[in-house]
Order: structure tokens, then C-alpha cells, then sequence
């Protein structure tokens, strides 16, 4: 037992831990006056079916220990008996009772019992059902013929449309799951029978319409008559239907959200024996639904659930004891004693633990639960508990730890022993963790989970093969071959992956074969056709890499485009390609989105895209306060991405320390949120708002990329940062690889960096060859800092041949992309082309645009602009103006300007100074 005869007492602990907190339940509280009188005449009545040798009384047995006998006096859980009933069914059957319902409910039973071994005893009774016409009996029948004796799905279809036309609502829930269209013969067949059944006070049959209207599975979706069928399913269904009923008004998909009431139908349903509705009960005080559900109740309901075997009420009666012990303001030493008290109940169960474990380790207080939870799971994986194992090292890995060599080798050994789900998974997990880095090459070496992923890829595990393929396409682990990925994509996707069908859409979309591109086109406009919104985004986002986007792709796309979420992907796509017509396409795009209706995560990112889209002050203004809106929610990743924008404007500066505050805040309340690390190792290698510590900014990276290997290409930049910069682990080939390898995974902001490095000579060496196919391939997906980069080495021949006019419009692309460097430029590439091609109009118009984004050099020309009349109106107030706005963004000649202007210099005079600005 859990730490011994350490242990004994508390339970005690905790329960003065609960007094405390006022949390422990009166007897009066949760009292059923009338529970004891009922189940003493259950167990009675029991008894007597028992000993009865009538087929009547059997059935009757059958049917309580089917649905369950209340659990004990004070426990009005129910637990059902699946043996006993199917006992007491076929002695029913022997003393002579072939009705419908025994039949039909013993073949259910039979159908759950080790596969379906013991269905073929009843399996001619249900067929003469089912030539009666019985629907139940029918479709009984069609799941023994896929699942027991593996018909394929089209041969059992016709089975599936009797039962349906009978009348079961399973089988209609089966058709439509495997994408069988009904038609209307069936769909008015199906409906005149249920209504009929639902009619006669037939609970089942009301609760297949409710389902049916809900979800607009036969008819159109009418959620007011989807509430009536149910409510009336509840006045003849004590618990199921009322556990449904209690759903319904508690997340308010089909009527308005009631918290008070959805407790109270949970509580009616409950007392019933409900066991849905206990756990309901109890989860209302972890999860805080807004039920009116003191913790007292909710343990109360989770202790009776866990008493009777209900499945994860113990973890979440753990998880409601951790909560009370986390919320202790004592002593440490007091709070961790409750800890482990709330932990003591499931300390052998493996299952529960892994649960457990799953559910808290990326909470703030993941540090302090773990010092108990750690030891418990580790001790598990080391006797050999697969699941066990698995969480810990899920844990460990959260948290940027290794997995201990011998918790690894006892994975391993567990798993030969008792394969997890199958022997291939099995090599698949293995592979999985060894090539992730989970387990070092003394445990198993790169080679050896390669061949395991094979065998597993063998054993048709199609995971495995998509692993397989994403090995091939990044030339990770594997030599990259796009026709060795390609090929196990497919196998993937026949074994129903459908993440490979996406992977392999996406890298056909890329080739330089026009047959392979047409092929990508054919697979989005099937899910397009399929109503996915993630086929229009994804042909949009191929067709703007190909440049071959037309009016007609894009109508389609946007034909499927719904939420606020589709919709700003949409436009954050268009208008990152900097083309004026796709810019204009993203701001009509966002003009139909409201503000007040956007969950916290929307807000944020059509703040992030509205502030990248602004050109004035005012549209900046109105983006931050966006991103503020969205902060004020509470929301991690609002503020995180506030704090962001903060760190990254030049007119924000006084905002640093609260940027930099509301960093070390989100970290507070999750110590492991990689975005927040992130934004403050950039702060501390550069000293925005902190002191400058390269250690520290390297430390935070190297956890984060840890924690999430090549996930966030944002960790590994600054990590190739460190590597290309750092005096103390300077190592430019690493970092050149790291970065290619990120690049390989679909990376821009990677590819851009590699560009950049080949540019500057970062890396090894200068190749601006290589620079150039780099900053092509950034700027082609969208990059606007490639773009920009890309447009200068053509206008300067770097790399490539020289062309103004490409070299133009990659600039242009970026300027209206947001590149607020771009827009600088570009005004000064018209302002100082010789006389007879020089454009004024558009210099100052782009000198403007860079102004008002806060370019410091841009603002300060703008302003000697002002001051001497050339290109604009003389205007010396204006030029102040833009001064003062140059100098508040860091730039010290503009300060002197300004105060020179303000003491009187003359136009000429300021203009003799004006080149040292650049």
C-alpha cells in the first residue's frame, strides 16, 4: 500500500483538511429518507425472482440486474450485473419465454461478452424476429456480421436499411456514421415508426427523435422539437433520459443553458441510480459548470459512484480532494499530507493514476502534485503497468525531464509481454518514443526503432506508416525521398489515417509535376465539396504558393469558410501575399466579423492581423485594443500575445515592464507555457525590459526545445540564434542544420533565417546562391521579412540576376504584406531613381505609410520633408510633429532636430544634417 503504515491516518488528515474548509457533508445534507425502504425491497423482491420458476419472474430478474439493483442503503447508485442477467434471460428462455424483448435483450448481452462467443446460441431466435419484422432483432444480427464475423460494411448495409426501416434508431445511427445516403422511402419509413413508438410511451423511441431532430440527421435540424421528444423520453425514463435532459440545459446546445435546473434533473437522475448523473454531480465542483453544486455534494456523489465501480469516479474524486488540498493556505508540510491523502484511494491503480496524470500535468501546480503523483506512477511503470508508464513519461516530457533508462526498459519488457492494443502498436509506441527522443540510444538505438517502425508499418499499423512518411518527406532519420513518402502516405490513408491524406495533399501541392499538383487540387475540392473548411484554406494557401489562385478557387473556398476562426485564417492568408487585390479580398473578409462576438482566441488573432494591416495610428490603437479586450478575459495566450505586441512596437515602450509582468504572470499560473518562455528569452538575450542575460534567454530556450522537439520553430530560430551568436557554444554548421531541419517540416520563418544566414555568412559560410532559393521559398509562402529581403537582392543583383522590376514588386509585396522596412524602402528607391524616372508621388506616399507605422527613419525624413517644402506643402508644425514621433521611437538625430527646429534653425540648415540620418 501507498508509502506503508506512513500512510495510516490520512484519511483522517484530509478529512479535517475538509472540515476546514467547511466542505464535509451533514448526514441530513445528502440524506434519501426514503433510500434504505427501497433498496431493502429491492433486495427482496430480488430474492423471491430468485426462487421463482416462472419465466416471467426471470425475465423481470433479468431486467433489474441488466439495468442495475441499487448499490447499498445509503447508496442509491445502481450497478448492473451483465452475467446474472444473462443467467436469469436464458433460464427465462428454458421455462419457455421466447418473447421479443428476452430475446432481443439477451442477444445484446451475448454481443458484449467476450467478443460475441456465446451470440450463436440465440442467434436463430433473432433471426425468426427478425422475419417477424422486429427492427431490433435485425440489426442485431448486422453487428454480429460485421463485428464478429467480418463482413465488410457494404455487405451488411442491407441489413442495416431493414432494421432501420423497422424502426432502430441504431441502425439509422450506423447508416449515416458510414456515409450511406437515406433516401426518403427510408427517411418517412424510420420517422412514422419511431414517432409511433415514442407515441405508445416508449422511451428509447423518444430518445432516437430527440437525436434525430438535434442533429438534423433524417430532417431539418428543430432543436425546439428535439426538446419536446426528449422531455417526454424523461417522463417515462428516470435516468438516461433525464441524464440527457440535465445535458441539454447545462451546456445549452438545443435550449437556453439552465445551470440550476440541468443540477437538478442530474440529482433526480442520480437518486434514480444515474450513474452519469453522479459523476456530473461531482465534476461540477472541479470544472465549475455554474451548477449550484457545493463540494460537499460533489464528493458526496463521486464517493457513492466510486463505491459502485463507476469508471473514473475515483480519479475524479482524487481530483476533487487534490483541488481542495491545492486551495490549503496552511503549511506546506500540512498541504502536502492532503496531497497524498487524495491521492492514498487510487495509489495501486495504474489506470486511474495515468488519468490523473493526463489531467494535471500542465497546471500551474503540475510541480506540487507531482512530488506525490511521480513516485506513484514510476513505481507503477517499474512493475510493468504499460499505461502507467506512458503518463509518466508524458509528465516528464511536459516538463522538459528525460524518462528514466530503467522506466524505459520496463516499458519495453511490459510491452512484449502484453502488447498495447496489438504487437504492431506495441513496436509502434517504442519506435514513437525512441525516435522522439524519449528513450537514449543505451535503451534503443535510432536504427533499432527505424526497423521496429517497418515491423510495425507491416503489421498494417497505419500510424506507423505515416510516421514512415514524414520520415521520408524531412529527410529526418530516413534519406528524404518524396516517392517513398508518397507511397506510405498512401498506405496510411487506406488504413483510414486521415492525417496522411492531408501530408501527402500538402506535399503534392509543392511538386514541381503539374500531375501531382492536380492531384492535391482533386483532394481539397473533395473536402471542400465535403463541406471541411480546412480544404479551402489549404487549396487557397497552395494556389497563392503556385500563384495560380483564381476567382473561381477562391469563391469556392470561401463557400465553406463559417466561423470567426476560418474566416480570419482566410484573410490572414490573403493578405499575407502582399498583392493589393488579395489585401482588399482579406479587410471585406474581416468587415463581417464583430468584435463583441469573438471568443478571446479570435480577438487575439484579428488583433495580431489588423495590427500587421494598419497604416495609421488609429488602426494600430484599434488593434491593441483588441489584443487588451482579449487579455482582460484572463486568457493565457491574450496576454501573452499583448505582452508580445507590447515587447515589439517601438511606440510601446513604456509598456515593457507591464509586458514584461504579464510574462512572469502567465508563468506563474503555468510555469510550462512555451510562448511566454520564449518572449522572455528574447527579452533577456536582447535586455528589453530586463537585464541582458544570454545564459538565461539560453536556458529558457533549451527547455522549450526540450519540451517540444521541432513543434515550435519559433524555439529553434532563437536556439540557431544562440548557436550562430553565442561566444560561449558558438557552432554555425549546428545551427544550419537545425534550421534546415526546421525548414524540411514546412517552416517559412526557418527557411527566411537559412536565407539570411547564407546572406550574412551566419552560417559556415557567405553563398548567396543559396540565399537567394531560400528567401524565393520564404517569400513564396507568404514570409513579408523574405519578401522584403528577397526584393532588395534583386534591385542590387545579389545572388541572382539583377531586375528592378521584380526586385520592385517582392518589395511592394511586402510593403502591403506589413513590412514596414519594405515601405522605407521602397520610398527611397523612388526618391532616388534619376531625375526623369523618379516618382515623387509614390515616394512620399510609401515615406508616409513607413511614417505612420513608426519607422523611425521614415518619420524623420517625413519631417524634414514638412520643414523644407520638398515633395509636400512647407509646414513646420507638421514637421515637428514627425520629429517628435521619430525621436519617442529611439531616434537620437530626430531629438536634435526637433530641438533645433524648436529654437529656430532654418529648413537649410536641418536639410545640411539630414544625410547622417541613415
Amino acid at each position: 500500500m501507498f508509502l506503508g503504515a506512513a500512510m495510516r491516518g490520512l484519511a483522517h488528515i484530509l478529512a479535517v483538511g475538509l472540515v476546514l474548509f467547511g466542505l464535509l457533508p451533514s448526514a441530513s445534507a445528502a440524506e434519501d429518507t426514503d433510500l434504505a425502504a427501497r433498496f431493502a425491497k429491492e433486495q427482496a423482491l430480488v430474492e423471491t425472482l430468485s426462487r421463482s420458476t416462472t419465466p416471467r419472474d426471470q425475465r423481470q430478474l433479468g431486467d433489474l440486474y441488466r439495468d442495475g439493483l441499487i448499490f447499498s442503503a445509503d447508496n442509491p447508485i445502481r450497478k448492473a450485473d451483465r452475467d446474472a442477467a444473462i443467467s436469469a434471460y436464458r433460464r427465462a428462455i428454458e421455462l419457455g419465454d421466447n418473447s421479443p424483448s428476452v430475446t432481443v435483450s439477451l442477444g445484446r448481452l451475448l454481443m458484449r461478452q467476450s467478443g460475441g462467443e456465446g451470440f450463436a446460441e440465440i442467434e436463430q431466435a433473432l433471426q425468426a424476429l427478425a422475419l417477424q419484422g422486429n427492427g431490433d432483432a435485425t440489426y442485431l444480427l448486422a453487428v454480429d456480421a460485421m463485428e464478429n464475423r467480418h463482413v465488410p460494411l457494404e455487405q451488411a448495409i442491407p441489413r442495416l436499411e431493414a432494421a432501420a426501416m423497422l424502426g432502430s434508431a441504431a441502425a439509422v445511427n450506423d447508416l449515416l456514421a458510414a456515409g450511406v445516403s437515406v433516401g426518403d422511402t427510408l427517411r418517412q419509413a424510420v420517422l412514422a415508426r419511431l414517432t409511433e413508438r415514442a407515441e405508445a410511451g416508449q422511451a428509447p423511441a423518444a430518445l432516437a427523435l430527440f437525436q434525430i431532430y438535434a442533429d438534423g440527421l433524417l430532417t431539418e435540424r428543430d432543436p425546439q422539437k428535439a426538446m419536446q421528444w426528449l422531455e417526454r423520453a424523461a417522463q417515462n425514463d428516470p435516468v438516461t433520459a433525464v441524464e440527457q435532459l440535465g445535458d441539454q440545459y447545462l451546456t445549452g446546445l438545443n435550449v437556453e443553458p439552465d445551470p440550476a435546473r440541468a443540477a437538478d434533473l442530474f440529482r433526480q437522475a442520480a437518486r434514480a441510480g444515474g450513474r452519469n448523473a453522479a459523476l456530473a454531480l461531482g465534476r461540477a465542483a472541479i470544472a465549475e459548470t455554474g451548477m449550484p453544486v457545493s463540494s460537499a455534494e460533489a464528493r458526496w456523489w463521486l464517493q457513492r459512484a466510486s463505491e459502485a465501480d463507476v469508471r473514473t469516479a475515483s480519479v475524479e474524486l482524487s481530483n476533487l480532494d487534490l483541488k481542495i488540498a491545492l486551495a490549503f493556505d496552511g503549511a506546506p508540510e500540512e498541504r502536502q499530507k492532503l496531497i497524498m491523502a487524495a491521492l492514498e484511494p487510487i495509489a495501486d491503480d495504474p489506470d486511474a493514476l495515468a488519468n490523473l496524470a493526463n489531467q494535471n500535468w500542465r497546471s500551474a501546480q503540475s510541480e506540487v502534485i507531482g512530488k506525490v503523483l511521480l513516485p506513484l506512477l514510476e513505481k507503477q511503470a517499474l512493475d510493468g503497468r504499460t499505461v502507467a508508464a506512458l503518463a509518466y513519461n508524458a509528465w516528464l516530457e511536459a516538463n522538459g525531464r528525460p524518462l528514466p533508462d530503467a522506466v524505459a526498459r520496463a516499458l519495453i519488457e511490459s510491452l512484449r509481454k502484453t502488447p498495447f492494443v496489438s504487437v504492431g502498436y506495441s513496436n509502434f509506441t517504442v519506435a514513437g518514443l525512441a525516435l522522439d527522443g524519449r528513450m537514449s540510444e543505451a535503451v534503443l538505438s535510432r536504427n533499432q526503432a527505424i526497423r521496429l517502425l517497418f515491423k510495425a508499418a507491416d503489421d498494417n499499423v497505419g500510424q506507423a506508416m505515416l510516421r514512415l512518411g514524414q520520415l521520408y518527406r524531412q529527410g529526418d532519420q530516413l534519406a528524404r525521398s518524396d516517392s517513398f513518402a508518397k507511397r506510405w502516405f498512401i498506405r496510411a490513408g487506406e488504413r483510414a489515417v486521415e492525417r496522411a491524406n492531408w501530408e501527402l495533399a500538402e506535399m503534392q501541392a509543392g511538386s514541381r509535376d503539374q500531375a501531382e499538383r492536380d492531384e492535391a487540387d482533386r483532394f481539397y475540392l473533395t473536402q471542400i465539396d465535403a463541406g471541411d473548411p480546412r480544404g479551402g484554406l489549404a487549396i487557397v494557401a497552395a494556389r497563392l504558393r503556385q500563384g495560380t489562385l483564381d476567382g473561381i478557387v477562391l469563391e469556392r473556398a470561401k463557400s465553406v469558410i463559417q466561423t470567426p476562426t476560418d474566416t480570419i485564417a482566410l484573410a490572414s492568408l490573403l493578405f499575407s501575399t502582399g498583392t493589393p487585390g488579395y489585401v482588399q479580398e482579406a479587410a471585406a473578409l474581416l468587415s463581417g466579423l464583430r468584435q463583441d462576438e469573438l471568443e478571446p482566441g479570435d480577438l487575439v488573432s484579428l488583433g495580431r492581423l489588423k495590427s500587421a494591416m494598419a497604416v495609421t495610428p488609429e488602426q494600430t490603437a484599434m488593434a491593441f485594443s483588441m489584443l487588451e479586450k482579449a487579455a482582460e478575459s484572463g486568457s493565457q495566450v491574450a496576454r501573452t500575445a499583448l505582452a508580445a505586441s507590447y515587447l515589439s512596437s517601438v511606440m510601446q515602450r513604456d509598456k515593457v515592464p507591464a509586458a514584461i509582468a504579464m510574462l512572469q504572470q502567465v508563468l506563474v499560473d503555468n510555469p510550462k507555457d512555451p510562448e511566454s518562455r520564449l518572449l522572455l528569452a528574447r527579452a533577456y538575450m536582447l535586455g528589453i525590459g530586463v537585464e541582458r542575460d544570454a545564459r538565461k534567454a539560453a536556458s529558457l530556450v533549451a527547455d522549450v526545445r526540450s519540451e517540444n522537439g521541432m513543434r515550435m520553430p519559433k524555439a529553434t530560430l532563437l536556439e540557431a540564434d544562440w548557436l550562430a551568436f553565442s561566444s560561449a557554444g558558438r557552432n554555425p554548421a549546428k545551427a544550419v542544420a537545425l534550421l534546415d531541419a526546421q525548414a524540411a517540416r514546412g517552416s517559412s520563418a526557418a527557411e527566411r533565417a537559412l536565407g539570411e544566414y547564407y546572406l550574412n555568412g551566419f552560417g559556415p559560410a557567405i553563398r548567396p546562391d543559396a540565399a537567394a532559393t531560400r528567401m524565393y521559398e520564404a517569400a513564396n509562402a507568404g514570409d513579408k521579412e523574405a519578401m522584403a529581403a528577397l526584393g532588395h537582392m534583386l534591385l542590387n543583383g545579389y545572388g541572382l540576376n539583377q531586375s528592378r522590376e521584380a526586385g520592385l514588386g517582392w518589395l511592394e509585396r511586402a510593403a502591403n504584406a506589413g513590412n514596414t522596412a519594405a515601405m522605407y524602402e521602397l520610398s527611397r528607391v523612388f526618391a532616388l531613381r534619376p531625375e526623369a524616372e523618379s516618382d515623387t508621388r509614390q515616394a512620399i506616399a510609401w515615406l508616409q505609410k513607413a511614417a505612420e507605422r513608426n519607422h523611425p527613419n521614415a518619420a524623420y525624413q517625413l519631417g524634414l520633408a514638412y520643414l523644407t517644402g520638398e515633395w509636400v506643402d512647407k509646414d513646420v508644425t507638421q514637421a515637428s510633429v514627425w520629429f517628435e514621433r521619430s525621436a519617442r521611437s529611439g531616434n537620437l538625430l530626430a531629438a536634435r532636430t526637433l530641438k533645433a527646429v524648436r529654437d529656430g534653425i532654418t529648413a537649410k540648415e536641418a536639410a545640411i544634417v539630414s544625410d547622417t540620418a541613415d
